[in-house]
C-alpha cells in the first residue's frame, strides 16, 4: 500500500514539476523544475525496485546534464527570458496529440515477454558490460559533445560581455 502511494505523489512530483518546465518564462527557473523532474524520475525507478536505473538517473541527468544546461542558461543570460507567443499553443497541442498517439501505439504495439513466455529481465551486470564494452564509444563521443557545447557557450558570453563595453 505505501509503495502505490509513494508512486502516487512521486508521479504527482513529475508531472507537476514538468507542467513548471513547459510553463515557466524564466528558463533558469524551468532547469530547476527539470531537476526536480529527473529526482521524481529517479524516485519512481527506485519505488520499481530498480534502485540502479534510479542513481544513474541522478547521476547522468540531475547531476550533469541538467547543471550543463544550468550553466549554459547563466551564460547566456540575455535569453533568461523567454517570451511566449500565442500562436505557438497550436501547434504544440498538435505535436503533443502527435507523440500521445506514436506512443499508444508503441506500448499496444510491443511484445512485452520473451518468446519462451518469461519476462524480459536484465541484471545490472549485463547492463553494465553493454554499456562499458559495446555502447562506451557513443558515451564519449556524447561527453565530447557536450563539453564542447559548455566551451561555446562560454566563447559566446565572453564576446558578448567585450562588446558592451
Amino acid at each position: 500500500m505505501s509503495e502505490a502511494v509513494a508512486f502516487y505523489v512521486l508521479s504527482g512530483l513529475v508531472l507537476a514539476s514538468a507542467w513548471s518546465v513547459v510553463r515557466n518564462e524564466n528558463l533558469f527557473h524551468a532547469g530547476l523544475s527539470l531537476i526536480l523532474c529527473f529526482v521524481g524520475v529517479a524516485g519512481i525507478y527506485v519505488n520499481l525496485d530498480a534502485p540502479f536505473l534510479g542513481a544513474m538517473q541522478v547521476l547522468i541527468y540531475a547531476g550533469a546534464i541538467a547543471v550543463l544546461l544550468l550553466f549554459g542558461f547563466m551564460l547566456t543570460h540575455d535569453l533568461m527570458n523567454v517570451k511566449q507567443e500565442r500562436n505557438q499553443h497550436v501547434g504544440g497541442i498538435f505535436a503533443a496529440v502527435l507523440m500521445a498517439l506514436v506512443l499508444v501505439g508503441t506500448i499496444v504495439g510491443a511484445q512485452w515477454y520473451a518468446p519462451s513466455g518469461q519476462p524480459v529481465k536484465f541484471g545490472v551486470e549485463a547492463l553494465a558490460r553493454r554499456y562499458m564494452q559495446q555502447d562506451l564509444v557513443s558515451f564519449e563521443v556524447v561527453a565530447l559533445m557536450l563539453l564542447a557545447s559548455l566551451m561555446g557557450a562560454v566563447v559566446i558570453a565572453r564576446k558578448e560581455e567585450g562588446s558592451r563595453d
